[in-house]
């Protein structure tokens, strides 16, 4: 029997109204080469085994459903699931995200296209969409792209922060193997610094088209909903900053520049260049003012100097 092309793998904890969505989202697929794999992590079983019994049909078997008796954590929740089944590549699909229809038949046809190996992942650009939990409803707020800019994923520019969300991101199995799994001492940035390891050893391509759906919950202040960058924001501080220190010993124990050096180099560059856009998106403010202002002078003069040549 061969291998299913890619194991999607998603991480939930009593959160139905979004795992159904999550459901809905894996299985709108154009392709229907998968397996996707829930796990459970610490939650009540009885609402998503009550779930998912009403889309076992559409599934034909494509469904596996982990329940772990107590929480370990997203990136022991990910191993889990991974470690769990086999497939060609593999993509985490977290609860409260979703994709557009064509997103799994794209990226699979990318990364097969990759004859030489050294492009072992691909993303697509992301869409952000802000919205809240009213009840057992999800209401949208609003659309906007995520990271559109993004035309190639750098070891030096992933080294000053996280360039794309786990939802838009398919790579090889493989890579499992070469790179280690999910860190799960992380209780956050577990992403990127997976991230960093993989693209240590190989590259990842980009695929520019909006597919990917990165949901966000700003004002929602309820924990079970919150995302963690915004929840968690004072322990994404603490974990960015010990695994930048982390990777600097790393370097200092050995004697020599590496990935240590470079994500600290890559921070402050990072930091200025935000800076360096706040100054420019500022200035160019200050010009449209100045321009609503030179106006109507512009105009009292040309009038004053026909009034006179008169």
């Amino acid at each position: 029997m061969s291998l299913p092309a890619v194991a999607v793998i998603t991480r939930t904890k009593d959160r139905a109204v979004l795992l159904r969505r999550a459901i809905e989202s894996v299985l709108s697929q154009g392709v229907a080469d998968w397996v996707h794999v829930i796990v459970n992590d610490g939650g009540d079983p009885a609402p998503v085994d009550a779930l998912v019994a009403g889309f076992r049909d559409r599934y034909a078997g494509r469904l596996q459903v982990i329940h772990n008796p107590r929480s370990l954590g997203m990136e022991a929740a990910s191993n889990v699931g991974l470690r769990a089944t086999d497939s060609r590549y593999v993509v985490i699909h977290d609860d409260d995200d979703s994709w557009e229809p064509d997103f799994l038949a794209a990226t699979v046809a990318f990364l097969d296209s990759q004859g030489d190996g050294r492009v072992a992942g691909v993303i697509t650009h992301s869409v952000r969409i802000d919205e809240r939990i009213a009840g057992n409803q999800v209401e949208i707020e609003r659309r906007q792209p995520y990271n559109d800019w993004v035309r190639s994923i750098t070891l030096f520019r992933m080294a000053g922060g996280n360039m794309f969300p786990p939802i838009s991101f398919l790579f090889r199995r493989d890579m499992l193997e070469r790179v280690g799994y999910y860190r799960e001492d992380l209780p956050v940035l577990g992403d990127w610094e997976f991230n960093l390891r993989f693209l240590a050893r190989h590259d990842i391509g980009v695929l520019p088209r909006p597919l990917a759906l990165y949901h966000h919950r700003p004002s929602n202040t309820d924990p079970a909903y919150a995302n963690s960058i915004f929840g968690a924001q004072d322990k994404h501080a603490l974990y960015d900053a010990l695994i930048r220190n982390e990777l600097m010993r790393q370097d200092l124990d050995s004697g020599r520049l590496g990935l240590g050096t470079l994500v600290n180099l890559g921070q402050h560059l990072s930091l200025l260049e935000l800076k360096l856009n706040a100054l420019f998106d500022a200035a160019r403010f200050s010009f449209r003012v100045l321009e609503t202002v030179l106006a109507p002078l512009r105009w009292a003069s040309r009038t004053w100097r026909r009034i006179r040549g008169r």
